[in-house]
């Protein structure tokens, strides 16, 4: 009887463990502008570093759109680029940016996507990144 028992135990603080080092964190992007640009980012821990991983399924073809992480929230964004992102190019971009999530997390911040590069004053898509730790 006590046998089984610990092999639930141990089974139980091993799922644990994997749970934690699996939190990611999915911010819903909005679209801003009348741009119709909703879409995803979902940020995975890796380590000292968090990979940043952006889907908008509508996003103009062949139009390459700035993104970054800044401080603030989307409706009062630091107009300084905390963190430079990959570009959106056919509706995605992935990035591996150098801070840990935790880092991310500690400060009120937000991805922006913007219409181009030339066009880098208008927005056409912003999400609040609210950690879950």
């Amino acid at each position: 009887m006590r046998r089984p028992l610990m092999i639930l135990l141990l089974a139980g603080l091993f799922s644990s463990a994997a749970l934690a080092l699996d939190d990611v964190v999915t911010v819903k992007l909005a679209a801003q502008n009348n741009s119709g640009q909703n879409g995803v980012a979902t940020l995975f821990p890796q380590g000292d570093k968090t990979r940043v991983v952006i889907e908008i399924p509508n996003a103009p073809a062949g139009v390459v759109q700035p993104a970054h992480i800044h401080l603030g929230t989307c409706d009062k964004l630091d107009k300084a680029p905390k963190w430079n992102l990959e570009a959106v190019k056919g509706g995605r971009s992935v990035t591996m940016v150098p801070v840990a999530l935790d880092t991310i997390l500690k400060d009120k911040t937000a991805i922006n996507i913007h219409k181009s590069a030339a066009e880098a004053q208008i927005y056409v898509s912003c999400g609040n990144i609210i950690g879950v730790m």
